[in-house]
């Protein structure tokens, strides 16, 4: 089976959508090695090509216009058995007899523009998601809540509908559990990630302890509300601790900059622009909590990342956060005031058996989630989908 790929998200920086696709074309499972896959793109792609997996690159400069009006006369010209539309919308002309499956990540456009990445992106999603919902054969889903939102906007039927939970790569478990105490091995994978972690922090400048935040800067992580609760930790804390934002600029940055200039903790306060997987590996191991005030998520990738990687984690109530992270992790509203995202702070800082018990709960939790599991079902849905349709 010859599959077309909406490969837009895998460019030189990829967020959760990039690692969505990678990882699902990585684990694709051994049994469907017939399959073979083509990545269209308006940019170049971040995924090696091998003989199963060739690239078609337009290189053209705004990603949606091109995919949207333009991708159909690469994929035309493709011989493909079904095509996967990973990011919910599907070309406007794409072929009518090629069978689609789409995934929806989320439906924030359905929120308004106050989350939107721009205006133009939330009419594309509000206007043509609910074509696309209509064309594919199966919609795929990160999450239960992402159903219950499609179901309710799109009034798709759930049978049409397949969940497929995001999955955390076993590095970020660190050393393997599986080596018995005093092991060789054991102590050389401790040595190994002890040097990873003190390089990634020295190549940032961060000096533990520290609190960390991971996600795009934009409206939507709620990041100023996790600045203010920072500022409100008492002197003792603020004076121990420093607040690390690891994530690329995005839209509404310049609002976020605006108040950073006048932040009374600015000297305490670390941005690392974009991180790569590698070193947010380190991050995560090194950090004394993670807090992630999203006030939307689909999924919440980094709050699984941080589980798994024995990170204690304080996160929003908002959407799927609680189903990702269920007893594992301490939950605020982030509708509510930075006094009470700080109070917890503290609560966190000052307790090491709670640290710990969170540590513990993290990693058991995180184990739920694998890649190759959403790349098996996935595959099973396409490949449901091809056979139906020849």
């Amino acid at each position: 089976m010859n599959i077309g790929v909406d490969s837009r998200s895998l460019g030189p920086m990829k967020t959760g959508v990039g690692t969505y696709v990678s990882e699902v074309l990585r684990h694709w499972p051994a049994s469907q090695n017939q399959d073979s896959f083509v990545l269209f793109s308006h940019q170049s792609v971040g995924y090696p090509e091998t003989a199963a997996v060739r690239h078609n690159v337009a290189h053209s400069r705004w990603g949606l216009p091109w995919y949207l009006l333009q991708s159909h006369l690469l994929i035309s010209g493709s011989s493909l058995a079904l095509f996967w539309g990973t990011q919910g919308l599907l070309p406007l002309r794409l072929p009518k007899l090629l069978p689609a499956v789409i995934t929806i990540h989320d439906c924030i456009h359905q929120q308004g523009v106050r989350y939107a990445p721009s205006l133009p992106y939330n009419w594309a999603h509000r206007c043509l998601l609910p074509s696309a919902v209509r064309r594919a054969s199966r919609i795929l889903v990160v999450s239960r809540f992402v159903a219950d939102e499609a179901m309710r906007y799109f009034r798709v039927s759930a049978s049409k509908i397949e969940m497929t939970p995001l999955g955390v790569r076993p590095e970020f478990f660190g050393v393997a559990n599986n080596t018995k105490e005093g092991d060789a091995a054991v102590k050389g994978q401790f040595d190994e990630l002890s040097r990873q972690k003190a390089g990634v922090l020295a190549k940032y400048q961060i000096k533990p302890p520290f609190i960390l935040g991971v996600g795009t800067l934009e409206p939507r992580k709620n990041l100023k509300t996790l600045l203010e609760a920072f500022a409100l930790l008492p002197s003792r804390l603020q004076s121990q601790f420093q607040l690390v934002l690891a994530g690329k600029p995005g839209w509404g940055t310049a609002k976020l900059q605006r108040y950073l200039r006048s932040y009374p903790q600015r000297a305490s306060l670390v941005l690392t622009g974009y991180v790569p997987e590698d070193d947010l590996r380190a991050l995560y191991a090194s950090a004394e909590m993670f807090v992630f005030p999203s006030f939307y998520e689909g999924f919440g990738l980094p709050v699984a990342e941080a589980l798994a990687s024995g990170c204690p984690v304080i996160a929003s109530t908002a959407a799927s956060l609680k189903e990702v992270a269920e007893s594992a992790a301490i939950f605020v509203d982030p509708n509510r005031p930075a006094e009470e995202w700080s109070r917890v702070i503290v609560r966190v800082a000052e307790s090491a058996d709670l640290r710990h018990s969170l540590a513990i709960a993290g990693r058991e939790q995180a184990r739920q989630f694998s890649w190759e599991s959403c790349a098996q079902r996935t595959s099973e849905v396409l490949s449901s989908v091809a056979e139906d349709s020849a």
